[in-house]
Parts: C-alpha cells; structure tokens; sequence
C-alpha cells in the first residue's frame, strides 16, 4: 500500500482505538474532557521532547501509572513511536473512571502528563488465557471460551488469496479484503518479526543491515493499523519475537548467527541487553493488541536458561501477562505455558486424524494446553487440500486442541517429487466454508466437556472421537476407509453419556446443514446410536433433555 491507502485503512479503523494526546512539559496536565475507551480497546497517552536524543529508542524512556475505579496501579511501559513522539497504550479490563499519571525522561528532562479515562462496555472479551476449568483449552477474561482456527500468511499488508491454477500469476488482495473474506472462518493470526532479516516471511522490525537497537517506525506504524484492523475484524494474535529456524539450517540476524550460543544464544551474549531492549520495545509497542507471545520460530539451539531470561524479561514488561511459549517448544520448563508445534504432511486425508490425534495426545502428556502453529502439506503434495484441512480442524477440536495453517493461497502448487519446499496450505472457498461450520458446531460448546468413551463395532472403517460433560455431547465421525464411497452402517454406535434422555442432532461437516434428529434414551452409561450413511465425516451433537 501506499501512504496515502494507508491513511485511508487508518480512517476506516481508527473508531477501534480511542487515542488522548497529552502533549506536555515539565510539569502536569490534565486534559479538558474525560474521553471513553470500551472494555478491552486501546488507549493511547503521547508525550513529546523539545529535541530528539541520539538515539531515541534507548536514550529515554516513557511509562505511565493507570489506577483503576477499585485503587489497582497498573505499571505500563511506553515506546519511541517516531516523529519525537513517545506513547503509552493501555487497554482497560473494568469498568469506570481510570486516571493516569504519565511520564518521559529525556535529556535530563521530566516531562508528565496526568488524566483521567471513562472505561465503558465494549463487544470485546478480553485477552485469552489458558482455562481454569479445563487447562487444554483457551478462554477469554471473561470466560467465554475460544476454540482457536488460525492462519499465518506470507504477506501481511498484500495478501495471497484464491489463485487459480499452478501457472497462473501469483494473485493478492489488500489486507482489508482478505479480513473481509476470513472473518468467522479463522479466528487466530500468527505474525513473525524478524530482527535483522526477512527469512521465513517475518517482518523486520530491525531492517536488514541496521543496529540491532534502532527500529523501522514506519513499518511499526504500519503494523499498528493492521494489528487494529484485523482485531476489528475479530482475530486473536500471536506474535514471533525472533525469527530463526536454527533447525534448518544457519542464517544471520541482527543479534547474531542463529546456531551461536556464545555471543548470540547465551546469558553471557554481549548483545544481550540489546536484545532485552528490543523484547521490551515489542511488548510495549504491541501488547494491548496481542494475546501469545512466541519468542523463537523453529530454534532448536537457545539453551534453556537463555530462553527462561528471554521469558522473564517479556513478562516482567507485559502488564498484561499474555501467554508465553516458543517453538519448538519446551514444554518441560516453567516459563514455557503452552505447547506449540509444526508439522508439514506427506498422507492423504484419510490418515490425517489417527495421526493428529496421536501427536497433540502425546504433547497434552505434559499437563498443557496444546495449540499447533503451523501447518499444511509437503512439497510432493499439492497445497490445495481442502478435505484434510477439514478433517485437520475437527480432529483437532474433538482432542482439546488447536490448528493454525500456513496459508499460502494465491496459487494452487501443484506437488512434485522430489521437493525442496513445503507446498503449505491453499486455505480458499471451500476451506474457509468448512471452518465456518466447526466455528457454529463449537459456538456455544461449554469448555468443561472432556474426552469420553465411545466406540463401534466396525473398527477397520471409522474413526470416532467423543466429548461430553454430562448435559452436552459432541461427536466426530471420519470414514477414513473411503472418502469417495457412501455407506450406511448397520451397527450401533455407542457414547458415554450417564442415563438419561438426549435429543441428537446429526451434522454435515461440509455444509453444515442437519441431516437428522434424534430422540434417545438410555437406562446405562452408554448411549446406542444408529449413525446416518456417511461418505467423508459426520458430526452430531447431543442435548440433554430429562
């Protein structure tokens, strides 16, 4: 985009964030009218310097007090945003009047501002969390539950979408159209900065060839807008603090050689506070905007006492305490709260879900909320893969977990043998029309329903997984034998359910519509089923009724 379509995104978005300019100098102000921010949105305090220091990023520093309507202090950092500008965001939890007292010191100078916010009700739920009531699933503040379908893709301002054949030029649209088209089909975007280098598709926050403790505020201001406006389109986050793939191979960032744990990877990395001032620039920049912060993509050599100082120093800054984690993970430390994993495919669909179900099994061994990070086909394989994108979300849903797509669809790859290159994931129409169906089956599925016994006869034709928590059931059928074939079972079905009466609603996973209703009861544990014919999958969902 231009700067001038660029303005024209910032217009169409700027009603999501609340912004009051406090502009001062050595002593206090307040502003004249006490401006309202909804729940959740974002507040924005700026202060300016009569001169510009040598280097503004590390050579002042901003912050700013919020107290609450109850008396709580929230501490909340600020950052250089450019044009001798300074700011402090904040995103308010509760309701009511909030004050502030903010600050800058610069050039042996204190400038302050001081004022006042009306915090009002807002349609945002808040930051997620992992769950107290089920520790394998996300929840918002407010406890509204989060069943996470996510994407990342290549480009972030221009982005690929809905090419048509593997000859075809590469074709993209304006990041407004593509949060059009993705909205209530994906609900989780993943970004990746990349300090010092572009690899991977990430975003150089330090560009290429600068000092590793000067930013490109330009692009931060362009990512700001976009943050906002896929966040007004109702997409969650999860940011990369450090681009790398260290297990692929070598390359340089502004922080060192990716596979270097003496001057780079190490707590004796002379760089290190550099690199501690740029984790504190990022979460101050961009936290009221994000919920996960992934501090490596794909390292396999920063030693775990690095890692846990990397950690401490985000939460320390974040006064939101968003999730923190890093890939690949290290689910045996403290630090890292969640488990995050990648995985490219060389099996057809009918595989897919034995598969899935086995590897996010494996990581929940861990006592952890699992959530897949990236994932799409192997490079033999076509990027264009509808059938096992659906199977891959359902699964994935029906074992506590989560999956998030390398989304590279603005050309269907045709696969090759041998390949040097992961096709990804072609997440087009039809894709985005089967995750829309998972997002109404789950809209109101309470977050306290576990995985359940449940069973069939004929074991060599589906597969079924099973949740319930007494009054809701779920259940997911993959006629994994044969895609292509439609069949009717004549063999029962059966659920742990408890005793009781139950109405039954079968579902098209394709389509979403309901192919039939059942009344059923049971005198046992078990609930006998008669599933309908299935050609691909089914899905059902049982109700409680006595």
């Amino acid at each position: 985009m231009n700067a001038m379509e660029w303005a024209l995104l910032a217009m169409t978005v700027c009603m999501m964030c609340i912004r009051q300019t406090a502009v001062a100098d050595e002593s206090s102000t307040a502003p004249a009218d006490t401006p309202s921010v909804g729940r959740y949105d974002v507040f924005e305090v700026t202060l300016t310097a009569e001169q510009l220091p040598a280097n503004p990023f590390v050579d002042a520093h901003a912050a700013a007090e919020f107290t609450s309507p109850t008396g709580r202090k929230v501490s909340v950092p600020g950052f250089y945003y450019g044009d001798n500008r300074w700011m402090v965001r904040f995103a308010p939890d509760q309701l009511g009047a909030w004050s502030y007292n903010a600050r800058l010191v610069c050039g042996g100078k204190t400038i302050t501002a001081a004022g006042a916010l009306q915090c009002v009700e807002s349609d945002r739920h808040g930051f997620l969390r992992i769950s107290k009531r089920n520790p394998y699933r996300f929840e918002f503040d407010d406890g509204t539950p989060f069943y996470p379908i996510g994407v990342q893709t290549c480009g972030y301002f221009q982005v690929g979408f809905d090419g048509d054949d593997t000859e075809g030029p590469w074709q993209s649209v304006p990041a407004d159209e593509w949060c059009k088209a993705f909205q209530g089909a994906v609900n989780l975007v993943r970004w990746q900065l990349g300090a010092g280098t572009k690899e991977g598709c990430a975003l150089a926050l330090i560009p290429e060839g600068r000092p590793a403790d000067r930013y490109d505020t330009e692009l931060a201001a362009q990512m700001d807008e976009l943050l906002r406006l896929q966040q007004s389109h109702g997409f969650r986050h999860i940011m990369i603090l450090f681009q790398d793939m260290s297990l692929w191979g070598r390359s340089e960032t502004a922080f060192g050689d990716t596979l270097d744990t003496k001057k780079y990877k190490s707590l004796k990395a002379e760089n290190l506070p550099q690199q501690d001032a740029y984790l504190r620039y990022v979460v101050a920049r961009y936290g009221s905007f994000v919920d996960i912060w992934e501090l490596f993509n794909e390292d396999s050599y920063a030693p775990n006492d690095y890692l846990a100082h990397l950690a401490k120093v985000v939460r320390d800054a974040d006064p939101y305490r968003h999730i923190i984690t890093t890939t690949y993970a290290r689910p045996d430390q403290d630090w890292c709260e969640i488990v995050t994993w990648h995985e490219y495919m060389g099996m057809p669909a009918s595989q897919i879900d034995g598969y899935l179900a086995e590897q996010i099994g494996k990581f929940k061994s861990y006592g952890k909320l699992v959530q897949n990070t990236e994932f799409g086909n192997q490079g033999w394989l076509s990027n264009y893969d509808p059938i096992k994108w659906r199977v891959a979300v359902w699964t994935a849903f029906m074992n506590e977990s989560g999956m998030l797509f390398w989304g590279m669809s603005g050309r269907k790859i045709k696969g090759k043998r041998p390949y040097h290159y992961n096709s990804n994931a072609y997440v087009g129409p039809e894709s985005r029309q089967y995750f829309r169906v998972l997002a109404d089956f789950t809209r109101d599925m309470p977050i306290d329903m576990r995985p359940v016994a449940s069973g069939y006869t004929e074991h060599n034709d589906i597969r079924i997984y099973s949740l319930s928590n007494g009054k809701v059931t779920a259940l997911y059928v993959n006629h994994f034998a044969d895609h292509k074939t439609t069949f009717e079972f004549v063999h029962r079905l059966f659920v742990q359910t408890g005793p009781g009466s139950f109405h039954a609603t079968w579902v098209d996973p394709g389509d979403g519509k309901v192919i039939r209703t059942d009344e059923v009861s049971t005198p046992q544990h078990y609930l006998i089923l008669k599933m309908p014919p299935i050609t691909i999958d089914l899905a059902c969902r049982i109700d409680r009724i006595d």
